[in-house]
């Protein structure tokens, strides 16, 4: 009857996860129901292993059984494009610090009380989830994203970063499962009591947002155009600007200010850098708008660039991309520094967006806007997009996101999505919308990673305490 349990509480778990990760599913600026799920996913987990009856080994195997099940749903994104050892890692590293988190929870309960065993659970996952974040994936595996389809789940990560949810989290799903294992209201109430808490600071925060100025933003992208922009001869290469430029003058006809276009859009060499520029000028000069456009630079290095056009006849300039994507831009170059415009409009490319940390840094120098040119994998189109929305929630921008094989989407400083569109319609897809800058600077700029540094000392001072205490002589 264990192992029949043990199994089920691992499937429920593992398919919560699963569906709540936000690979494909539909678009949309209305809130949905995954991020409740996501919220319950670790409770048939929890519960079994708070259960009185449940072995520690067996509740270890349910967890990093349910944890790879949900994880594996990035398989369906990735498979047969990233390689194969990417693709482990990215399932098993999460895995392993779930499985931390719950059988923590479970030793520290059952030897200490069962409000440590709560707060252990929340503590460990936070710090597991922090840890990984300092691996070559940044914090794309955290559960926090799951929570950004409700925009007042995620305000915290203003305070204290993506930790916050993920705490929160924790706190929630560890207090439900304490409270349906030991048949007791009052972690129950303590369960909805942090979920209320949440939801009341988010709803203040968002109703008290301070009014900012509006970007007029244009986003383009044309999925038939990716195959044109990856040959390596100027004709290609012309045609996908020219194309670009075309949709640029239709999005500024809409009298849009700042126009973005995907990344590596097409090819760049010495050879026809003039003829690119002289296109791109020419469209942000006649729109009185700043371009922005991916390109696979090629030179004497090999550079993933986000070029930047400006409507005052200033030259062109070029933010290199800092963290490239594992076993698939091995011969790129990472850049090294920061970008931000005269204006406080800063530019990211895509994986870059995956660092919480890195983006902190450049938040110091008060950027109220982000410029973000991608390139998505289709099915992880709304999960990565996801990233880039709660680096603005963090950190005090907006968020305008670019992407090939993806969304395009206007996102505030708040998280709400405020327009989105999808280039699986086919052909060049064309999305204006006015952006508010954000209010800049947050407190989690200030203080950075506490709450994560708090979480691993906690971790490991619950443990050392589990450790060096008497058995409790009742089970739980």
């Amino acid at each position: 009857m264990t192992l029949l349990l043990a199994a089920l509480s691992a499937g429920l778990s593992g398919i919560a996860i699963f569906a709540s990760m936000g690979l494909g599913g539909a678009v949309t600026t209305s809130p949905g129901f995954s991020w409740v799920l996501a919220l319950l996913a670790p409770v048939p987990v929890l519960w079994f292993a708070f259960r009185g009856e449940s072995r520690g080994w067996l509740a270890a195997l349910a967890a990093f059984i349910a944890s790879a099940i949900g994880t594996a749903n990035i398989l369906s994104a990735y498979a047969g494009t990233l390689p194969a050892i990417v693709l482990v890692m990215a399932i098993l590293t999460p895995a392993l610090g779930f499985t931390a988190a719950v059988a923590g929870a479970r030793y520290v309960a059952r030897r200490v009380a069962p409000i440590s065993g709560i707060i252990a659970f929340a503590a460990i996952w936070t710090a597991a989830d922090y840890l990984l974040s300092q691996g070559p994936n940044g914090a794309a595996s955290s559960p926090a994203y799951s929570q950004i389809e409700m925009p007042w789940m995620i305000q915290g990560a203003s305070v204290f970063g993506l930790w916050a949810i993920t705490a929160v989290m924790g706190l929630f799903s560890a207090a439900l499962a304490m409270g349906i294992a030991r048949r007791a209201q009052s972690f129950a109430l303590l369960a909805l009591a942090v979920l209320a808490l949440n939801l009341g600071y988010g709803h203040i925060r968002m109703a008290n947002a301070p009014k900012t100025e509006s970007v007029r933003v244009g986003l383009a992208a044309d999925d038939s155009l990716v195959r044109t922009g990856l040959k390596d001869d100027e004709k290609s290469a012309l045609t996908v600007v020219k194309a670009y430029a075309q949709a640029g003058k239709a999005l500024a006809s809409q009298n849009a200010n700042l126009i973005i276009f995907p990344e590596k859009i097409f090819v760049l060499r010495p050879a026809w850098k003039g003829a690119v520029n002289a296109e791109f000028e020419t469209l942000a000069h006649m729109s009185h708008a700043m371009v922005v456009a991916g390109a696979d630079e090629r030179g004497e290095a090999r550079k993933n660039s986000a070029l930047v056009y400006f409507s005052n006849g200033m030259a062109p300039e070029s933010y290199v991309k800092r963290h490239l994507v594992p076993g698939l831009e091995s011969t790129f170059v990472p850049g090294a520094q920061s970008y931000m415009t005269g204006e406080r409009t800063g530019i990211a490319i895509c994986k870059d967006m995956d660092f919480p940390e890195m983006l902190r840094g450049d938040a110091l120098l008060g950027p109220n806007l982000y410029a973000v040119p991608a390139w998505d994998f289709d099915r992880d189109a709304i999960w990565h997009a996801r990233l880039a929305i709660l680096r603005g929630v963090e950190n005090g921008f907006a968020v305008a996101r670019s992407a090939n094989d993806g969304l395009l989407t206007l996102s505030d400083a708040y998280g709400r999505v405020l327009a989105v569109d999808s280039t699986a319609k086919g052909g060049m897809v064309l999305l204006r919308g006015d952006l508010p800058r954000g209010p800049g600077k947050t407190l989690y700029g200030q203080i950075g990673d506490s709450l994560a540094y708090l979480a691993l000392a906690l971790s490991l001072l619950l443990l050392a305490v589990a450790v060096f205490a008497k058995p409790r002589p009742e089970k739980i």
